[in-house]
């Protein structure tokens, strides 16, 4: 599932409140990695002010489906608020780590059925919504099926049962691993376009 699916599944209500944890500092890095300009009016003295304005242009990108947005909030409040999370489920596994971050594909190197038996654990510690959105991004950026056909990671995110078992369903039968998928056709821009 792709973070602005996540996103989008987790609706408005939860996309404010990861949005309100973010500190001004925050908010700009995922901005700036969203593709978007930072720059506020003139009249933007306050931090409140400048906040309003950011605001207003991570909406708009964010409703107009930009996923690299998506992926930079998703990002930034995982690792600068919900530390402990990935922590508690890299320990889980046996995973060596630094303070929640690793180089290691886990989700190639551990089981399947191990990487479900996580899901539980994290559930019993954190809001469910959390977990979701934690396990099916990195099941996004490891590129695994694991967490996308896991029903309760689904119902965790916001899907009704029937609802869920249906996404797991279309998800078996439409992914395709990396190494099996035909590659994405370079696309040339003529200089002409450009100018």
């Amino acid at each position: 599932m792709k973070p602005i699916q996540i996103c989008q599944h987790l609706g408005q209500g939860h996309i404010d409140a990861y949005y309100d944890e973010l500190s001004g500092k925050e908010v700009r890095a995922v901005l700036k990695a969203g593709g978007c300009s930072v720059n506020v009016p003139a009249t933007a003295y306050t931090q409140a002010a400048r906040r309003r304005s950011w605001r207003k242009r991570f909406d708009a990108e964010f409703n107009g489906g930009n996923d690299q947005l998506a992926l930079a909030l998703l990002l930034e409040w995982l690792m600068r608020h919900h530390r402990s999370m990935l922590v508690d489920y890299l320990d889980f596994l046996g995973v060596k780590h630094r303070q929640g971050e690793t180089d290691e594909d886990f989700c190639a190197t551990r089981d399947a059925d191990k990487l479900r038996e996580g899901v539980a654990e994290l559930l019993k510690k954190y809001p469910p919504s959390h977990v979701a959105t934690y396990l099916l991004l990195v099941g996004h950026l490891q590129e695994t099926p694991v967490f996308d056909q896991t029903p309760e990671v689904l119902t965790s995110l916001g899907l009704g049962a029937d609802e869920a078992a249906a996404y797991v369903e279309e998800h078996k039968r439409t992914y395709k691993p990396k190494t099996e998928r035909s590659p994405t056709p370079m696309v040339t821009i003529p200089a002409s376009a450009t100018a």
